[in-house]
């Protein structure tokens, strides 16, 4: 895969649709919001709903600034995988109850993911990671995986296998193989390589992968208070 530049954006500085749509090279806008109607009095079921329909917002926003004609997105039955577009566009969204994520491309199945930074239960942590994985990412005799690593392999991960439209089911097949700096990540799938760029915003970090080439990657997201 070609290395990617991951220009991060705000609101205020993202270049126009036309301009993108014209720049002549291969990139992905990814856009990142805030999830509304999240507070505790509201039921569970209505908070899930909002960050389903925020998370379709987003998408809507991330297929204007791509220029991307398509304003139906469907998924499939069997574990709800996102089908091409009338156009052929591929997408891919995340959600949590703080922040909505969606991306799309002309090229390949894609995949983006986010969480939130925080320390998991050992049991999770060895399901995700192998012992050569957490030795990478940093872990030591006397110092366990932190919270930045786990959620640096658990999102690239999760990315993939996304973008494989395989989903959990290929964790095992899905392997770490690198560190490029703090914002990219290298792994395997089936033996086959695979690279993920990450962003993160406050407490949560977002990842992307394809599994077409491209050359830069435009977060739309908010900006840091």
């Amino acid at each position: 895969m070609s290395h990617t530049v991951a220009d991060e954006l705000n609101h205020a500085t993202l270049p126009s649709a036309a301009h993108l749509a014209g720049a002549g090279e291969e990139l992905l806008i990814a856009v990142v919001r805030p999830t509304p109607h999240q507070e505790s009095t509201r039921p569970a079921p209505e908070r899930v709903a909002a960050q389903r329909a925020a998370s379709r917002a987003a998408l809507r926003e991330a297929a204007r600034l791509a220029a991307c004609p398509d304003t139906q997105f469907q998924k499939s039955g069997e574990r709800g995988r996102p089908i091409p577009t009338a156009s052929g566009w591929h997408w891919s969204i995340s959600h949590d109850a703080t922040f909505v994520a969606a991306v799309l491309s002309r090229r390949g199945p894609l995949g983006i993911d986010l969480e939130r930074i925080a320390l998991r239960r050992r049991l999770l942590v060895e399901r995700v990671a192998d012992t050569n994985e957490r030795a990478e990412l940093g872990e030591t005799a006397d110092h366990a995986l932190d919270a930045f690593g786990f959620a640096r392999l658990w999102t690239s991960k999760e990315a993939v296998l996304k973008a494989e439209q395989i989903g959990l089911p290929g964790l095992t097949e899905c392997k770490l193989t690198g560190l490029d700096g703090e914002w990219r990540t290298r792994l395997t799938y089936r033996g086959e390589p695979r690279s993920v760029v990450h962003t993160r915003i406050g407490s949560h970090l977002v990842s992307l992968s394809s599994t077409a080439p491209f050359r830069r990657v435009l977060w739309d997201r908010p900006a840091e208070s």
